[in-house]
């Protein structure tokens, strides 16, 4: 197989192995998904501003910051594979052999 190929069907089993935890038959959250992506989405700082103000010296705390932005980058990853489908993924690999 061709590398594009094993890329594609790396994917293809990453959305699948997510879809698993995730979703039901219906491609929809199941209720505990659903609890664990409420919890993470306020964990990951998802609905607010990742930039943190230090208590002490009242001005943007870039450690923090940063740590709440890689937080959000780890919730951006599991919402993009679980909306990612099938045919966007194949659709890929006929982009890369037109080039």
């Amino acid at each position: 197989m061709s590398a594009i190929t094993d890329r594609i069907l790396a994917r293809l089993r990453r959305r699948k192995a997510y879809a698993q935890c995730f979703l039901d038959d219906d491609g929809n959250l199941t209720p505990a998904a659903r609890a664990v992506m409420t919890d993470l989405a306020h964990f990951c700082r998802v609905y607010r501003s990742t930039a943190i103000v230090s208590p002490v010296s009242r001005s943007v705390d870039t450690h923090a910051s940063m740590l709440a932005e890689g937080r959000r980058e780890v919730w951006n990853r599991v919402f993009s594979i679980l909306r990612i489908t099938d045919d966007q993924i194949l659709g890929e690999r006929q982009e890369s052999t037109d080039e």
